[in-house]
């Protein structure tokens, strides 16, 4: 039984390794903008919140989402041997995507991260003034 499982993935590991090095890449980029910000928070002599620890797990929660579907549809195309050459391209595309959206996150400006929260505010307190029941009439 384990000698017929060895068979049947040895030629596949090449793909396999390939993809979980994208994922590896992925959490390190992850760990990298959480490190940053982390760093940033500490010189401005602000105290870290959980609240940035959950949204880092909320982020790598959804990276990993859809590095997995990226890497079911190359599994899907490597054993249907429409890409034979055994590299999962969607799966290191979208890592290589992933990193460059971290690194931009780790580059950018606290000030500009304000300007989110500040309109994430404002659009709240719009919310609050409308009248739902008369929105949904």
């Amino acid at each position: 039984m384990k000698e017929s499982v060895h068979e049947l993935i040895s030629p596949y590991l090449p793909a396999i390794y390939k993809a979980l090095f994208s994922y590896i890449i992925v959490l390190l980029a992850v760990i990298a903008d959480l490190w940053s910000g982390i760093s940033k928070s500490k010189a401005k002599g602000i105290y870290t919140h959980t609240y940035g620890l959950d949204r880092t797990l909320d982020k790598l929660r959804k990276r990993y989402n859809l590095l997995l579907a990226f890497s079911l549809v190359d599994s899907l195309i490597i054993i249907s041997e429409i890409n034979p050459s055994n590299i999962p391209y969607a799966t290191i595309g979208a890592a290589i995507i992933m990193c460059l959206v971290e690194i931009k996150s780790i580059f950018e400006k606290d000030e500009d991260k304000g300007r989110y929260k500040e309109a994430a505010k404002t659009a709240a307190e719009l919310w609050k003034g409308i009248n739902k029941e008369e929105l949904a009439d």
